[in-house]
């Protein structure tokens, strides 16, 4: 009997197991594809890398969009947009090169996003700023997608994506734009599917 209790024992702690791995596989998995998604995206001139290029097209499409290049909101985003720029290359272009390709590209936001706050979250800050036009702390739909489609989310997937973070009252508050954010970068749970499609379909 012992024996078979042993046995019993070993089978389900080895079907845990399996589950276990069969869990983290997923969710490695979904955070490489939000950050695939990302690439995609700030790959603005779509050459297969990214590069300080590739932030000043982005950025100033965002900016032409809104009028504000010449403005305090506008020279706000475009320095976070450097800095974001910065960040990334100090950790992941290791030759020096300017480039970083999609592989250096999630090994660094792997170790970025444990510093979203001080090295990403001002971005998206700025962004919120940019975004709520008459400064009263709410961002509308209209100007949301306005963002999203410069930075090159299909309309239909930035309304989708507003939808999906707001309630009823159809204003994205800068709290939960800032969570959605963080979330996008380094959180796993994939029942989560408001963050996780933040910038459209995966």
């Amino acid at each position: 009997m012992t024996g078979g209790f042993a046995q019993s024992d070993a089978g389900i702690l080895s079907l845990v197991s399996d589950e276990l791995s069969a869990l983290e596989e997923h969710m490695g998995t979904l955070l490489d594809q939000k950050y695939e998604k990302l690439f995609s995206l700030l790959d603005a001139n779509a050459d297969g890398v990214i590069s300080q290029d590739d932030f000043e097209l982005m950025g100033g499409r965002v900016l032409a969009a809104f009028g504000e290049e010449q403005t305090a909101k506008g020279k706000k985003y475009a320095e976070e947009m450097m800095n974001y720029w910065r960040a990334l290359q100090e950790t992941a272009d290791a030759d020096g090169d300017g480039r970083i390709d999609k592989s250096e590209f999630q090994q660094a936001l792997h170790q970025l996003s444990a510093n979203f706050d001080t090295l990403i979250g001002p971005l998206y800050s700025a962004g919120f700023h940019l975004a709520d036009r008459d400064d009263d702390g709410l961002v509308g739909k209209d100007d949301f997608i306005t963002v999203l489609v410069g930075i090159g989310v299909p309309p239909g997937e930035a309304e989708a994506a507003f939808d999906r973070l707001t309630d009823q009252d159809g204003h994205l508050a800068k709290d939960r734009l800032m969570t959605a954010a963080a979330q996008y970068y380094g959180d796993e749970d994939p029942a989560n599917s408001a963050s996780h499609l933040l910038f459209g379909a995966l």
